[in-house]
């Protein structure tokens, strides 16, 4: 297997390891602080995330009372990274990505802490996403990049057709499945925008770059099961991940121009 170039300057800010099973119990106090203790040397900092369920009216008017759910949730001290364990899912995410063995070490922990704990009884999706924003180098002043310079032109669809109309593009979207016709897709969600992707939370936080034009690249390579629900297991549910995290870099590398990986990726 040839062995990943690991780029100075990657583009990622963002990654999620999303395993969904079937409802579980809220965890109690007691499971809560046997997870705290499993985890702890790499996610030292307990807490809750909370979540709001908001009824509206037929004209739009929010409506109470609010339904408040918590999560327990532990972080990194640097809260760039954090594993979040809901009814129906365990997530890891993190802002400062590493590398992929990184993340599944983090994911080994977390699902034998659950499995330890409260197992689930089955196992109904596990995912990959991947958040990238690449940012090139532009003048003062000069609008949008070329960004059929950096990426793909494939991605920039019809953006070309104001040029004849004397119209700059302001911000542009795409998405598209690819399946290889088994129980695994890739959705990549792609465009051009100015504002951030993945903002810097209280709950999450990353370095915000300076204002500027951004492109966007959205990987999410996921899972699902056939007619029936598998065993919530470590070992199965890592060699999932392992088989979604494969084309992951494939598909990245087919959308970046030569140009983006000298000048950005190896030496920006």
């Amino acid at each position: 297997m040839r062995e990943r170039e690991v780029y100075p300057n990657p583009p990622i800010v963002l990654m999620v390891a999303e395993v969904r099973h079937t409802a579980c119990e809220p965890l109690d106090r007691k499971q809560v602080t046997r997870l705290s203790e499993l985890v702890r040397e790499e996610l030292p900092l307990p807490g809750e995330e909370v979540s709001y369920e908001v009824q509206f009216s037929s004209d739009g008017a929010p409506q109470p009372p609010y339904a408040v759910t918590t999560a327990p949730r532990w972080t990194t001290r640097d809260r760039r990274t954090a594993l979040t364990i809901r009814q129906e899912s365990l997530t890891v995410e993190t802002t400062q990505y590493g590398s992929y063995e990184r993340v599944r070490a983090l994911l080994e922990l977390s699902l034998r802490a659950r499995i330890a704990v409260a197992p689930p009884a089955g196992l109904e999706r596990v995912g990959l996403r991947y958040v990238d924003e690449i940012r090139v180098p532009t003048e003062t002043g000069s609008g949008w990049p070329p960004w059929n310079e950096w990426v793909d032109s494939a991605l920039l669809g019809p953006a070309g057709i104001g040029e004849d109309l004397g119209l700059e593009p302001a911000a542009y979207q795409g998405s598209v499945v690819f399946s290889s016709g088994d129980d695994r897709a890739i959705v990549l969600r792609y465009g051009a925008q100015e504002n951030p992707v993945v903002q810097s939370t209280p709950d999450l936080r990353r370095p915000m770059p300076p204002p500027g034009p951004l492109f966007k690249l959205d990987i999410d390579s996921f899972w699902l099961p056939g007619s029936e629900v598998p065993e919530f297991a470590s070992d199965s549910i890592l060699a999932c991940a392992d088989s979604l995290h494969e084309p992951v870099r494939g598909v990245f590398e087919s959308l970046i121009t030569n140009r983006l990986r000298e000048e950005v990726l190896r030496h920006g």
